[in-house]
C-alpha cells in the first residue's frame, strides 16, 4: 500500500510541476510557431541529441496524460521529417501508453475491474473485452474520438496482455499518426491550428476510422468463427 501511495504522490508532483513552471505554454501552437526556427536549428546540429529528448519528453508526457500531444506529434513532423518523426512519435507515444497500462494495473485494476464489471453502464464493455479485447483496442486507437487516457485505463481493466496490448496500440496508432506528424512540415506556411485541419484532412481521418471499423469487425467475425469451430471438435 505505501508503495502505491508513493507512485501516487510522484505522478500528481510531476503533474503540479508541469503546470506550476508553464509547461501548457510550452506545448502550444503559438510557442511552436514562434520558435520552430530555433527547433530546426538545433534538431540539425544534434539530430540524434534532440530525437531521444524528444522521445523521452513525449513518453512523460503521455504517461501523464498532458495536454499538447498534437502540439508534439506536430513538432516532431516539422524538425525530424514524415519517416522519423512518425517512428519517434508512435514509438514514444506507444511506450507511454504501455507505461500507464502497467501503473493502472498495478495501482487500481484489481480494485476497479469488478465494480466495473457489476455496473450496467460499462458491464456489456468489459464483457466484450473479455472475449476480443485486441480488436477492440485497434479499433479505439485508430480512431481519434476515444480520448487517449481513457484507451489506456479500460485496457488496463481488461484481461489483454501487455505484449498484445503494445502491438495493437502500435499499429492502432499508425495511420493517425502518420497524418499528425505529416502536418508538421506544413508549419511554415500556416498561422492557426485549425487551418492544419482541411478537408482533405478530415477526410483521411474518416476513411481511417472506417477502415478501422472493418478491421475490427473482420477480426471479431475470424475469432467467433474460430471458436464455433472448436466448441464443435469438443463436442
Amino acid at each position: 500500500m505505501i508503495k502505491k501511495l508513493i507512485i501516487v504522490a510522484m505522478l500528481l508532483g510531476l503533474i503540479v510541476l508541469f503546470f506550476i513552471y508553464g509547461g501548457p505554454e510550452y506545448l502550444s501552437f503559438e510557442n511552436l510557431k514562434q520558435h520552430k526556427d530555433e527547433l530546426l536549428t538545433y534538431t540539425q546540429a544534434n539530430f540524434w541529441k534532440a530525437f531521444f529528448i524528444a522521445g523521452g519528453i513525449y513518453i512523460l508526457s503521455t504517461m501523464l496524460n498532458l495536454p499538447g500531444a498534437a502540439i508534439m506529434s506536430l513538432a516532431i513532423g516539422f524538425v525530424f521529417g514524415r519517416w522519423y518523426g512518425t517512428l519517434l512519435a508512435l514509438t514514444a507515444a506507444t511506450i507511454g501508453a504501455v507505461l500507464v497500462f502497467w501503473i493502472a494495473r498495478y495501482l487500481i485494476a484489481d480494485w476497479a475491474r469488478p465494480k466495473l464489471e457489476k455496473m450496467k453502464s460499462t458491464e456489456k464493455i468489459m464483457a466484450k473485452l473479455q472475449d476480443d479485447a485486441f480488436s477492440y483496442l485497434l479499433f479505439m486507437r485508430a480512431v481519434p474520438l476515444f480520448p487517449f487516457w481513457f484507451v489506456n485505463m479500460v485496457f488496463a481493466f481488461s484481461p489483454i496482455k501487455t505484449k498484445h496490448y503494445a502491438i495493437g496500440t502500435f499499429l492502432g496508432m499508425l495511420p493517425v499518426s502518420f497524418v499528425i506528424v505529416n502536418l508538421g512540415q506544413s508549419l511554415s506556411t500556416v498561422n492557426a491550428m485549425n487551418e492544419l485541419f482541411t478537408t482533405e484532412v478530415i477526410l483521411s481521418f474518416v476513411l481511417i476510422g472506417v477502415l478501422a471499423l472493418a478491421t475490427s469487425m473482420a477480426m471479431r467475425h475470424r475469432n467467433r468463427i474460430a471458436t464455433s469451430n472448436n466448441t464443435a471438435e469438443l463436442e
